[in-house]
Formats: C-alpha cells, sequence, structure tokens
C-alpha cells in the first residue's frame, strides 16, 4: 500500500483549502508592495513629458518578485515531492520532506484510529511544513504529546501509532484503509 504525493499535488497543497493568510502573503507580497514601494518613482514619471516617461523599473521589478515568489514555491514543492506513506513487508516507512523515510516495525506497534480534530489536533509545528492542504514534521498536539506527523488534504480521521515510545500521525483522505492495513499485517489495536 503506497500513498506518495505527486509534485501537483503538493503545489495544490498550497491553495487548497483556502487560506486566506496565505493569500495574502502571497498576493501582498508578490503583487501589491512592489508598487507601493514603487509609488514615488512612479509619480515621477508623470510629471515628465509623455515622450520621456519610463516605466521599466516598475515592470522589472514587478516581474522580479512574481518570479521570486513562484521560483520559491516551486522548489518547496519539488521539496517535498514524494512525501508520502509506504506499508510493505511489515513495515511502514513515513517520508515527510527531504531526509530518509522514518520505518516502524509493526510488531509491537499500537495503533488507534481517530477522528480528526480530537486530542490528536496539531497546536504547534515544532520543525516541518505548514500549509493549508500539507502538514509534515514534528507536531506538538492538544493532548502534550510531539509526534511525527503526515497530513494531506482534509481528511475525516487520523491514524495514530506508537513504537518504542515515539508517537506516528497519519491523515490523509481514505486512511482508514491504511488503518485495517496495519491491523493485518501485525499491528495492535489500542486506545491512545
Amino acid at each position: 500500500m503506497v500513498y506518495q504525493l505527486s509534485f501537483w499535488q503538493v503545489l495544490k497543497a498550497f491553495f487548497v483549502p483556502v487560506d486566506p493568510f496565505i493569500y495574502i502573503v502571497v498576493l501582498g507580497g508578490a503583487i501589491v508592495l512592489p508598487p507601493l514601494l514603487l509609488l514615488g518613482p512612479i509619480l515621477r514619471q508623470f510629471k515628465r513629458p509623455p515622450s520621456s516617461r519610463n516605466f521599466r523599473p516598475f515592470i522589472f521589478s514587478e516581474l522580479f518578485a512574481l518570479g521570486t515568489c513562484a521560483l520559491a514555491i516551486t522548489i518547496l514543492a519539488g521539496t517535498y515531492t514524494g512525501s508520502g506513506v509506504w506499508l510493505k513487508d511489515g513495515v511502514l516507512e513515513i517520508k515527510t520532506g527531504l531526509g530518509a523515510p522514518m520505518a516502524i516495525e509493526l510488531k509491537g506497534t499500537r495503533v488507534e484510529l481517530v477522528e480528526a480534530g480530537g486530542p490528536w489536533r496539531p497546536v504547534l509545528r515544532t520543525n516541518g511544513l505548514g500549509l493549508p492542504g500539507l502538514s509534515t514534521g514534528y507536531f506538538k498536539f492538544a493532548n502534550g504529546k510531539v509526534a511525527l506527523y503526515f497530513r494531506h488534504g482534509e481528511p475525516s480521521h487520523e491514524v495514530v501509532l506508537e513504537s518504542g515510545g515515539k508517537y506516528y500521525v497519519v491523515a490523509y483522505p481514505g486512511v482508514e484503509k491504511l488503518y485495517q492495513e496495519l491491523i493485518a499485517r501485525g499491528a495492535t489495536p489500542a486506545k491512545l
């Protein structure tokens, strides 16, 4: 069983579900800020005769800001392409970014299927990425536990695993099937 993110899924996670803060940062930083910074020089251009007006600095700064923003988003999306969950041969692997995947042996692992938004609701990202549609890395949860977290989309349930005193939370649409596979391959159902 594999759940792996493509470049386009990661790119879509920047904007879906809609988060007004992200739009304000992207639109404000790339579209509104350069014209505001150049407002004085632009107004001075209108004082000149029409034949000597030069709007190139404004156009170049706008293109530079948009290009920089697009490049940053593309690089970040490329970095998290391939993130996901793999279940094979009694081992669950969780990859959350650039590092090596975290491998969890299912024997001796306790697992629970919980509703999203309960005590296993993330409240603080301590290391990783937090986008409207994708959260990966280490998070502190409402119950006080710190866990490796992988969430894509807006799932209704999460799978919580505990192995060797460490916690892992996986959430994506259809994660219920992963829970059933974990139980079938040797994980122990428990109340976490």
